[in-house]
């Protein structure tokens, strides 16, 4: 019981946290103030309890600064590429554009253009920003005096959305390093957009930071392969193919993140990171001769005799 306070102190500042973001939008008009309010105010109060120390004087909180100010830039721009292109397609509506193709476009576009902002709450905050401009906007399409009628309402739109993105902030920050203060170290939640997920629930291209074109593969060395019995130095993969050797399973042995003095073995099942359209040719390598006899290796430059590959 004792050592369940703290989950119980966080989901109870986190409640009061969102409850507060509410209800310090509910004088500005329209429901996306307040998603964007508790949507950031969530993403900040996650953050700062998150934080490894808070005592440790001016060192702590710089660091405690260097993790939020990403998070608050980026939600700052998601939201500004939102507000500029439901601006510009209200605008283009006005010129004759169809209305659900500007609604298709300003949710895709405000989608788009924030993909590669981290943070799932960035990449709604954008969308959310988008749609409160075109939808109070497009409304006024047909009317003459669109551009007079339009401008107040994409400006108090505008300050609305950014106003609700600034109280989100101050009200996470501060309750979220109130609640961290009272907390005997960081606590994470698996389910939060703050910051990246546990290893093991990340796709490995993400723990790896690989390109697209990057697959993780297993694979067998043949008993007769060619590759048999030198190392990885000797291979040289990396240089060779891009490719990098993660696991042998060795005789229910497993070696992780094996070093270049490591010797392939017949048998030996490999756990390789290789770009998807060198596999095949990678896969050869171990597989029995001639089929991988793909580049043989001029090992000799590393004084290891060549004739297991000619």
């Amino acid at each position: 019981m004792t050592g369940r306070w703290p989950v119980r102190l966080i989901r109870l500042s986190r409640a009061l946290t969102v409850g507060l973001a509410y209800y310090s939008v509910m004088g500005i008009p329209d429901l996306p103030s307040s998603f964007v309010a508790i949507s950031v105010t969530l993403l900040m109060f996650d953050l700062m309890i998150s934080l490894e120390q808070t005592r440790g004087g001016w060192d702590a909180w710089k660091e405690a600064v260097r993790i939020v100010i990403p998070s608050v830039a980026g939600t700052a721009l998601t939201l500004a590429y939102g507000l500029i292109i439901g601006g510009v397609f209200a605008v283009l509506v006005h010129l004759g554009l169809p209305v659900f193709l500007g609604a298709i476009l300003t949710v895709g576009l405000s989608y788009s253009l924030t993909e590669s902002i981290p943070g799932r709450t960035s990449r709604s905050v954008g969308i959310v920003g988008g749609l409160a401009v075109f939808h109070r906007t497009y409304k006024l399409a047909a009317s003459a005096e669109f551009f007079p009628e339009v401008g107040p309402v994409i400006v108090s739109t505008i300050y609305g959305t950014l106003a609700a993105l600034v109280m989100g902030w101050a009200i996470g920050i501060v309750l979220g390093g109130l609640t961290r203060l009272l907390l005997p170290r960081g606590y994470r939640s698996v389910k939060s957009s703050a910051y990246e997920l546990p290893l093991e629930l990340r796709p490995v291209q993400d723990v790896l930071h690989l390109d697209e074109d990057y697959v993780v593969a297993t694979m067998h060395v043949s008993q007769d392969a060619p590759v048999a019995g030198y190392s990885l130095d000797a291979l040289d993969l990396r240089q060779r193919y891009e490719a990098m050797v993660l696991r042998i399973d060795r005789e229910g042995t497993k070696i992780s993140l094996p070093t270049g003095e490591e010797e392939l073995r017949g048998g030996d099942g490999l756990l390789v990171c290789l770009p998807e359209l060198r596999r095949a040719e990678i896969e050869a390598l171990f597989a029995a001769a001639p089929l991988a006899m793909v580049h043989p290796f001029p090992v000799q430059e590393q004084g290891i005799e060549q004739e297991g590959l000619e």
